[in-house]
């Protein structure tokens, strides 16, 4: 009995020790999950680890409270669009920092309270993005003031902004 039990913990020893290929999954393939809407094209995203986008965007919207042009100009590539509430611009970054100024100059001041950030770019690293989430106090000359909730989505290319989303959530009316 006792050679039948040692033989016995002796395979199960060896059958323990043996290399057996671990089973991996694509959490990408994984997923089978029945959405409700498919999207046009999977970038499969992933968080970007260099902070250097996170930086331009930032600073771009701090040049933008500032009501700083000139700060604003080298985070800027040399052709811009803009997307805002309503209003669209799409022109070279010259074009877009006239309109700026015109806009900036309604302004007393601006006041930004970051809520949240997030840095993405797609696997296979042609597309980068940038977005802040923050809320707005602001003083215009006429002695109006308002503070607003903004979602800003910026893409960047070769670490300039080519293209800035601003999603407003105004306030509800009593």
């Amino acid at each position: 009995m006792k050679k039948i039990s040692s033989l016995f913990v002796i395979a199960l020893f060896f059958a323990a020790c043996q290399n057996k290929e671990a089973k991996t999954t694509d959490s990408a393939t994984a997923d089978t999950t029945k959405y409700p809407y498919t999207p046009k094209k999977n970038r499969n995203w992933e968080m970007n680890a260099d902070s250097k986008n996170m930086v331009v965007a930032m600073s771009a919207l701090k040049a933008f409270a500032n009501l700083d042009t000139t700060s604003l100009k080298p985070l800027l590539g040399d052709s811009l669009q803009l997307n805002v509430d309503g209003y669209e611009f799409k022109g070279t970054s010259s074009q877009f920092l006239k309109e700026a100024k015109h806009e900036m100059d309604k302004f007393k001041s601006i006041k930004i309270m970051l809520e949240d950030m997030e840095s993405v770019i797609s696997k296979d690293k042609t597309e980068e993005y940038v977005s802040l989430w923050y809320t707005q106090a602001s003083e215009m000359k006429d002695g109006k003031t308002d503070t607003v909730n903004f979602f800003n989505d910026f893409k960047l290319k070769n670490g300039k902004v080519v293209h800035w989303s601003e999603y407003v959530q105004h306030p509800m009316k009593k």
